[in-house]
């Protein structure tokens, strides 16, 4: 009989997409699998799509609330753990593993109430409310960097499930071909900047749907070379192996993708992010010498210009190796490695 296990993540694709990879793993080894989300979250629309059956309950984060959101947030709470407790009578998961987002900390602590093996993963270098509450109580918390969880919490780093095989690539010999992503949202700012620059380059540009066709008129007047302007980009492991060089946000996810395809980037942290997380991100690979941060504040196209003649083969070849040393083993194959070990009386 093949094991249930229970996924919880939703709330944004940093959460959901790392745990779609880790599901697509643990069902080509037969598992059978159960996701849980949040009413009105992006998984309602995505997880059906890849065949997985979703549970979505009622839930709402309280940091930062006023007393009226604070409270309706209580009775909300209330309501998905009520809808969690029949989930876990119905399904009976043995195990159930937590990506973040609110229905993920309901469910964790249901998990331990049914005394069922609770697993986290942690995908920023600073851990977000919910995963930072259950590594007090999971049997085993994994982390895409070292040292987002406190020592105490024994954290084991693997990376982030990525969800497409990356293509190998050389390293650039110059920078001809710039891929442009401001997330899945896109990022006005950045679509703004890039028609600018004044180094002509082809280029590959993620939008997002609310400014596509903004950002189509700001590169009429441009000098660069051949432009393709997409909303949303599907085939990201061709649009890695294309790019000579990245300009992008620093969400985990795009950070763990630069480091698999080996990927240089101009890193431009989103300066809302909550914790300012991005920037940790960011200086994950710039602390390294493996990506270059560039603040919001300093954006400017005659900056990104600078950047670019300074970018050498020399440099080039030297960030790439970087690069390829902070590579690990595919995250969902250990992750899910774990999961099928059988239960065990201690955490680790």
């Amino acid at each position: 009989m093949s094991k249930k296990i229970l996924i919880m993540a939703g709330g944004t694709g940093g959460h959901i997409f790392p745990a779609l990879a880790i599901a697509k793993e643990l069902s080509s080894r037969g598992m059978d699998i159960v996701w849980l989300g949040s009413k009105g979250g992006m998984e309602e629309k995505i997880i059906p799509k890849h065949g997985y059956p979703i549970h979505c309950i009622h839930s709402s984060g309280l940091r930062g609330k006023s007393l009226f959101a604070f409270i309706k947030g209580v009775c909300l709470l209330a309501i998905g753990f009520i809808q969690t407790i029949s989930l876990f009578l119905k399904n009976k998961p043995n195990i159930v593993i937590g990506m973040g987002g609110y229905a993920s900390g309901v469910g964790g602590i249901v998990a331990k109430i049914f005394f069922t093996r609770l697993v986290i993963h942690e995908q920023n270098a600073i851990p977000g409310t919910t995963n930072r509450l259950l590594s007090r109580i999971a049997n085993k918390s994994f982390q895409a960097f070292d040292n987002s969880f406190d020592s105490k919490v024994k954290a084991v780093t693997v990376g982030n499930p990525i969800l497409f095989q990356p293509k190998t690539k050389n390293y650039p010999k110059s920078v001809n071909n710039l891929l442009v992503l401001g997330g899945s949202l896109g990022a006005k700012k950045i679509n703004e900047l890039i028609p600018l620059i004044k180094t002509p380059l082809n280029i590959w540009h993620q939008t997002g749907d609310s400014h596509i066709e903004a950002t189509k008129l700001a590169y009429q007047d441009s000098l660069h070379l051949n432009v393709h302007i997409e909303s949303f980009i599907e085939n990201m492991a061709e649009a890695y192996v294309w790019a000579d060089l990245v300009i992008c946000r620093a969400g985990a996810m795009t950070i763990s993708e630069l480091i698999a395809t080996k990927s240089i980037a101009i890193l431009i942290p989103f300066p809302y992010a909550v914790d300012d997380h991005q920037t940790q991100n960011a200086k994950k690979l710039s602390d390294a010498g493996a990506g270059l941060l560039l603040d919001e504040s300093d954006l400017d196209a005659n900056e990104v210009d600078n950047i670019l003649q300074k970018m050498t083969p020399v440099k080039l070849e030297l960030m790439t190796k970087i690069l390829g040393k902070l590579q690990t083993e595919n995250a969902e194959k250990v992750i899910a490695d774990y999961l099928l070990i059988p239960s065990r009386s201690n955490s680790n």
